[in-house]
């Protein structure tokens, strides 16, 4: 008796589960699609969104895998129903380039608002060293105010940064781990850059080294993800 409501229970559960969503419905119950901004394809990496309610932008990562779109682009969300492309960015010589823009993030620095979008671009290509752009978005929605402050290289690891993440040290200082073609992560300082003290490349900002591992482990690929 007992093993054949267990079976019962398991031919019911997702004959329930599966009565929760329809193609022409698009999503749960809950949820509601407002506005759609088509982007292109398959050319759509990661998204970021400002959690300040007075900021209503969000911030998407631009691969290549459909045009020459290797970038980032700006979404207006003010007017939600209306929601809009409002600024475009994209890196100089873009079809010379393999690979694309592929995590952003955001930060605050001296009251000023960031965005860092990392890039991987493979060897034959330029800018196979470069992991990532760090752009002040401070002044939308004028967009003649966004502007490039700072670049992040790594030479000795090229093909960039694929995933990125930004932490707030308890001594205030901004921090960028970033993940590379490398056994370890790397942290920078993301005040350096900005302050103007980051060097070549931001060499100087690079403040910290995590090793994938431990030592004498066989083979450490490195990070993909990380949470700090």
């Amino acid at each position: 008796m007992r093993r054949a409501h267990i079976i019962a229970a398991m031919m019911v559960t997702p004959l329930c589960l599966g009565a929760q969503w329809s193609a022409p419905q698009r999503g749960s119950d809950n949820i509601e699609v407002v506005a759609h901004v088509p982007l292109g394809g398959d050319s759509v990496a990661d998204i970021e969104i400002e959690q300040d309610l007075d900021r209503p932008y969000a911030y998407v990562s631009r691969d290549a895998f459909e045009g020459n779109t290797r970038g980032m682009d700006i979404i207006d969300l003010r007017d939600p129903e209306n929601a809009a492309v409002l600024y475009r960015w994209r890196i100089k010589d873009s079809d010379l380039h393999i690979g694309g823009g592929l995590d952003v993030k955001l930060f605050e620095w001296n009251d000023r608002h960031y965005v860092v979008q990392s890039f991987q671009f493979s060897q034959g290509g330029p800018n196979a060293d470069l992991g990532a752009i760090i752009f002040d978005v401070t002044d939308l929605p004028d967009v003649a105010s966004v502007r490039e402050v700072g670049r992040i290289r790594v030479p000795d690891h090229p093909s960039g940064f694929h995933n990125i993440f930004v932490y707030q040290h308890t001594n205030g200082r901004v921090l960028l781990f970033t993940t590379a073609s490398a056994p370890e992560a790397f942290v920078f300082d993301l005040g350096y850059i900005i302050d103007g003290a980051g060097g070549e490349g931001g060499i100087d900002a690079l403040v910290a080294r995590i090793p994938a591992g431990a030592p004498g482990d066989i083979g450490p690929r490195g990070y993909h993800d990380m949470y700090v």
